[in-house]
C-alpha cells in the first residue's frame, strides 16, 4: 500500500505489503509521493491464509471479501471502498461500492456488478484512503466475475500519525550535522529514516533506529533537506509513518546543493554556434557531469551522456543542429559523492 500524499518527484516510494502496495489520497485525491526509492518487504511474515463461507453472491452478481488490519489485528470500523475507475490523482470514479469492517476487520461486498475494480481503505479517524497497488501510480486491479466472490486476502495498513519533533518543521540547522528526533511510537520495535538534500545524494535511505532519535551527517555545502520516519512492529510490519515530510535549511556553510544556471538561460533561442553552457561553481565540486539531449528527435538521443567536466562551464566544439535542447548538470565532489545539481533548462537553436 502507498500514500498518496507524498511528494511528486523522480521517484515514487513503492511500500509492499503482502504482495501488493498501498496509495494514499485524500478525499480530493490530491496527493504527493516522496521521492526516492524506499522500499518494505513483509514476504517473511507469515500470513493466515482467508476463506470466504458465506452465502454466495445472487445470479449475475459477484461478491468481495477481504480483511484488514492494523499491528497483527483486525482493524475494526472501517471504511472500505471499491471503485470502478481510479486515478491517482483524482482518485476514486465510476461506479463505487462502500462498505465497514467488522469487529474482526472482515469486509463484504454483497451484489456487485461484474468488472474490474480498484480497492482502498479510509485511515481510521482521518481523511485519507489507502489504495492498494501494483505499482508506481497504479492501482491493484481486481476482477469480479458474476455468480463467484473473489477473496483479496489480508491486507496490513498502517497510520499516518508519526509526529516529527526537531528540527521543526521549516526551521534553520547549523552545521554539518543533524540530530533528527521524533515521538516516540506505541508498539514500535524499530522505526526507519529517509533524508533527502534538495540536491545530492540520499542522506538516508531506510536507516535503521531502534530508538527515536537518529544523527546524521550533512552535505558540506548550504542545502535544504526534508525527512520521514516509518515504524514498524516485532513482526517487522510497518504500522505507522509521517503524514507529510517535514524540512529544514542549512545556510552558513559554504556554497550550495543547488546550482544555478546562468547560460542559456531557460528557454533561450540562440544560434548553434559557439555555444557554451555555463552554469554557478560550487566551491567543494571537483567534477561535473552534463547530461543533454535533443528533445525534438524521437529518440531523445544524447548529445551529452554525462559528459564529465572539471570546470562549471562546457564550450561546444561544433554547431548544433536546430532543435529544442535540455539539459542539466550535477556536481561531485573529491570522493565522487554527489553534492549538488542545477534545475532541468531547455534551449532552442534556431535554424
Amino acid at each position: 500500500m502507498i500514500p498518496m500524499k507524498k511528494y511528486v518527484a523522480w521517484l515514487f516510494i513503492l511500500f509492499l505489503l503482502s504482495g501488493c502496495g498501498i496509495f494514499e489520497s485524500d478525499d480530493a485525491g490530491n496527493g504527493r509521493a516522496n521521492d526516492g526509492a524506499a522500499t518494505e518487504s513483509n514476504e517473511d511474515v507469515a500470513e493466515d491464509e482467508l476463506e470466504y463461507d458465506g452465502e454466495p453472491p445472487a445470479e449475475g452478481k459477484g461478491n468481495v471479501f477481504g480483511e484488514i488490519r492494523w499491528n497483527g489485528d483486525g482493524a475494526a470500523d472501517l471504511e472500505v471502498l471499491l471503485c470502478a475507475d481510479f486515478s491517482s490523482f483524482s482518485g476514486c470514479g465510476g461506479e463505487e461500492f462502500l462498505t465497514t469492517t467488522d469487529e474482526d476487520g472482515q469486509y463484504l461486498f454483497e451484489e456487485v456488478d461484474p468488472g474490474v475494480y480498484a480497492l482502498s481503505v479510509r485511515v481510521f479517524n482521518s481523511d485519507d484512503w489507502l489504495y492498494i497497488s501494483s505499482g508506481i501510480l497504479s492501482s491493484a486491479e481486481f476482477e469480479v466475475e458474476a455468480g463467484k466472490t473473489l477473496t483479496i486476502g489480508i491486507q496490513n495498513i498502517f497510520k499516518l500519525d508519526v509526529k516529527l519533533q526537531d528540527p521543526p518543521n521549516g526551521s534553520k540547522v547549523a552545521g554539518e550535522e543533524v540530530l533528527l528526533d521524533w515521538q516516540d511510537y506505541p508498539n514500535a520495535e524499530y522505526y526507519k529514516v529517509t533524508m533527502y538534500p534538495n540536491e545530492g545524494d540520499a542522506v538516508l535511505i531506510d536507516k535503521r533506529s531502534n530508538e527515536s532519535s537518529l544523527r546524521a551527517d550533512l552535505l558540506p555545502v548550504s542545502c535544504g533537506y526534508r525527512w520521514s520516519v516509518e515504524v514498524f512492529n516485532s513482526d517487522r510490519v510497518k504500522i505507522a509513518e509521517t503524514a507529510e515530510d517535514f524540512d529544514f535549511v542549512v545556510d552558513s556553510l559554504d556554497g550550495s546543493c543547488q546550482l544555478a544556471i546562468q547560460e542559456p538561460s531557460d528557454g533561450a533561442e540562440i544560434r548553434g554556434d559557439d555555444i557554451v553552457l555555463d552554469w554557478d561553481d560550487s566551491p567543494l565540486a571537483t567534477t561535473y557531469k552534463i547530461l543533454m539531449w535533443n528533445d525534438d528527435d524521437p529518440e531523445r538521443t544524447n548529445v551529452l551522456d554525462f559528459e564529465e567536466v572539471n570546470e562549471s562551464s562546457y564550450r561546444f566544439k561544433e554547431p548544433l543542429a536546430p532543435a529544442r535542447y535540455v539539459w542539466s548538470v550535477t556536481a561531485y565532489d573529491e570522493n565522487g559523492d554527489k553534492i549538488g545539481g542545477t534545475e532541468i533548462f531547455d534551449f532552442t537553436v534556431r535554424p
